[in-house]
């Protein structure tokens, strides 16, 4: 999905700092990354998040601790782009 792939070049590009689903859609309207279309980015990118961020699969890791703030997991990195 698009909002898988914004998500995940967002956290490639800030490795090192977890975000909620707030501010990774602000990466993306600040660096024109790409608009995320249909009505409602904010509910794609938090649905998303929250999807794949569950079990061994996930490509996403949420922060233990912290509101609804994600990283990327680092075995996925490779992972993904081999599927391509």
């Amino acid at each position: 999905s698009d909002c898988i792939n914004q998500i995940f070049r967002v956290l490639e590009k800030y490795p090192n700092t977890p975000m909620s689903h707030k501010e990774i859609l602000q990466v993306i309207q600040r660096e024109r990354l790409k608009e995320i279309s249909g009505t409602s980015p904010l509910a794609c990118l938090n649905a998303m998040l929250h999807t794949n961020s569950r079990g061994d699969e996930g490509i996403f890791y949420k922060v233990p601790g912290r509101m609804g703030v994600y990283t990327l997991k680092v075995s996925q990195t490779t992972k993904h782009f081999a599927e391509r």
